[in-house]
């Protein structure tokens, strides 16, 4: 009875597949991934408890609140409404597609997982 090679390499960090792992040894550069945490730094500050993106949204919320609820002004005007809610979304879209880069640096090491042949 011949037995296959095995389709998986064991490293220090568990089970991985051998092809993949031969192409990221060859092809994968790991200091993007040091690149991504410098990305990740912009979104710490942004998400941070005071005075980042959450103060903003509070902001919007009692905006919207007076505009549609007729609730009492309690914001004082610094900016229109739609001006607000636009570049949130915008923050939030460029934030979107930061995170899929991101992940797109990552999917190569998740691909890593080994099939393992019952």
């Amino acid at each position: 009875m011949k037995i296959p090679p095995p389709t998986f390499s064991t490293t220090p960090y568990g089970d991985v597949d051998t092809a993949k792992l031969g192409s990221l040894i060859e092809e994968y550069n790991t200091e993007d991934l040091l690149l991504q945490v410098e990305r990740l730094e912009f979104f710490m500050r942004r998400f941070r408890p005071i005075k980042g993106i959450r103060d903003d949204f509070l902001r919007l919320h009692r905006m919207t609140h007076t505009v549609v609820n007729g609730a009492p002004l309690c914001e004082p005007h610094k900016e229109d409404l739609w001006e607000l809610a636009g570049a949130l979304v915008e923050e939030l879209q460029s934030a979107a597609r930061t995170c899929n880069e991101i992940a797109a640096v990552i999917q190569p090491l998740a691909d890593l997982a080994p099939h393992l042949e019952d």
